[in-house]
């Protein structure tokens, strides 16, 4: 393949991902050709580039691409792992669950963030971080972080919220009905720490392990990152009284007739690529926002300097009489 035949297909991979509902804003660089080149062969770019939003079945992205079927598959399937393509999941939500019925798998591109970034990010070296901090800065971020429904929302820590309120209003924030519903948990590690540490920065005083709690199938076998229902539930509790802020994702499960917590990472302005790229993107609000706003009960407050220590978003402040009040 020539270079020019190279450049052609990662910029319409890269007009693909922008028409997807969370972007790939170009920039005045084009940095963003510089991630993807350094994630994806062109052979890979050139099939990923004719998938749309819309699932389909291989042998259809195989005729528009004038390729063999089980070639096809075969790079489809490559791609998976890395999060440029995507499985359509009928049923249960969660990272590579196959759908109801075998030899019927459908596919489509998968978004830049939260998707193939993360990926890249725990294959990939400080100069893929150095390019992805280069592209948030020069506005590549703005878009992808700007308010709107994001990919994930804030949820309110385990007892912020009456049940009454979870059941009637958001079953998708109760947390403690997602330790009930598996027995097995996916507990990975920070991508964003990773980032900043390959970057050099090593000021993040948060442990390495402390994202996804996805519920695997009771089968799963135990290991470094597979937990029972008390270990993980355990790891979650120990994120929440560090003041780590809970980035939720949801979904439909087997059988539920509304959306439920299904996993989350747990983030700091530190380290965290939606918390920190804000900052960077000079954005003062973004897409992973909450429904609900914190306040201080003055008659409680004991001017103890804690949540304010604890506020990754240094939100909180002192009011005229020396206790803390939320400022912004």
């Amino acid at each position: 393949m020539s270079n020019t035949e190279s450049i052609d297909v990662y910029e319409r991979l890269a007009i693909a991902l922008e028409a997807l509902p969370h972007g790939f804003p170009p920039t005045k660089s084009g940095v963003e050709m510089k991630l993807i080149k350094m994630a994806f062969t062109p052979e890979e770019v050139s099939l990923a580039g004719l998938l749309t939003r819309f699932p389909e079945m291989a042998k259809e992205i195989a005729k528009r691409a004038g390729m063999d079927v089980e070639e096809v598959t075969i790079q489809l399937e490559n791609l998976i792992p890395r999060r440029l393509v995507r499985l359509e999941s009928k049923g249960m939500a969660g990272p590579g669950l196959k759908p109801e019925v075998e030899g019927k798998r459908k596919y489509w591109l998968g978004q830049f963030l939260v998707g193939w970034y993360e990926a890249s990010m725990r294959l990939l070296d400080t100069e893929f971080a150095e390019f992805f901090e280069q592209y948030v800065i020069e506005g590549g971020g703005e878009k992808i972080l700007a308010p709107r429904p994001g990919v994930q929302s804030v949820v309110p820590i385990r007892g912020s919220l009456s049940p009454e309120q979870m059941e009637e209003m958001e079953p998708h924030l109760d947390i403690d009905a997602h330790f009930t519903r598996h027995d097995r948990f996916l507990v990975i590690d920070c991508v964003c720490k990773k980032e900043q540490e390959d970057l050099g920065h090593f000021d993040c005083k948060f442990p390495m392990k402390r994202c996804g709690f996805v519920g695997l199938p009771p089968q799963t076998p135990l290991g470094p990152n597979v937990l029972n229902s008390e270990d993980a539930n355990k790891l979650l509790y120990e994120m929440e009284d560090l003041g780590q802020v809970h980035l939720a994702f949801y979904g439909f499960t087997m059988g539920a007739d509304a959306p439920q917590f299904v996993g989350t990472c747990n983030c700091d302005s530190c380290c965290c690529g939606i918390l920190h790229g804000q900052e960077l993107s000079g954005i003062s609000e973004s897409a992973q926002r909450s429904n609900y706003r914190a306040i201080v009960d003055a008659e409680k407050c004991i001017s103890c300097g804690v949540c304010q220590d604890r506020c990754p978003l240094d939100a909180i402040d002192d009011d005229e009489n020396g206790k803390s009040k939320v400022a912004r």
